[in-house]
């Protein structure tokens, strides 16, 4: 069951990797097999350091809180990513323009790091975005960022995998497995489609998933 459950909460944190590949498919942007791999790596590495805070905490907390904190924490991360979604029209309806202003001097300097940290916003915000240069390629460099936007997202699952008791290393390594594999088919099979009809009907699918686990730690 355990192994079922990890399988589980390694497809639900990797689909947004799959969301992320159709659309760079869609729009014929590549990644290569380096910047494929250093994704998945960060991805597995964040899930790692993840594992790590949530089994110091069960030095602090009894293992029968623990997993129910866990479950609490799967579900608290499956509805946010649900309500983001039913929310997410309404955010870039209610997105001002920003004021266009003249720089001199110093101020084109702040503006020039503001404009960097906009982007960087952005790209943990809308991972789709991180072909910054609009090269139609993904970069080591964009794919470093692109891989940090991706594994803060399953940060907090990997705090409750580790407090409902996942193997930390195992869970790393087999979302990074994932993360992989859904990047890469997500490109492939985006290039086949003409719209994202398919993705749009996913979407809701990894809020539920955790959703579901969360409950399932609680009361089996």
């Amino acid at each position: 069951m355990t192994w079922i459950s990890i399988f589980v909460l390694a497809f639900a944190v990797s689909l947004d990797s799959f969301g992320v590949g159709l659309t760079y498919g869609l729009r014929n942007i590549r990644i290569s097999i380096f910047p494929l791999l250093l994704i998945s790596l960060l991805s597995g590495l964040m899930i790692l350091l993840a594992t790590q805070v949530g089994s110091g905490l069960l030095y602090v907390i009894p293992e029968s809180l623990a997993e129910a904190l866990g479950g609490i924490i799967l579900i608290a991360i499956g509805i946010w990513a649900i309500y983001n979604l039913l929310t997410q029209k309404d955010k870039k309806n209610s997105e001002s323009k920003p004021e266009k202003r003249k720089h001199t001097g110093s101020d084109n300097i702040i503006t020039i790091e503001v404009k960097r940290l906009g982007i960087l916003i952005q790209i943990l915000k809308t991972p789709s975005k991180a072909d910054i240069d609009k090269s139609g390629e993904i970069s080591i460099a964009e794919a470093a960022v692109l891989g940090l936007a991706l594994s803060l997202d399953a940060f907090g699952a990997g705090i409750g995998a580790a407090l409902v008791g996942f193997p930390p290393l195992q869970t790393a390594v087999l979302i990074a497995i994932c993360s992989f594999l859904c990047l890469y088919f997500g490109v492939l099979l985006g290039r086949t489609f003409s719209s994202i009809k398919l993705f749009q009907k996913i979407s809701y699918l990894p809020g539920t998933m955790l959703i579901i686990l969360g409950l399932t730690k609680i009361f089996y």
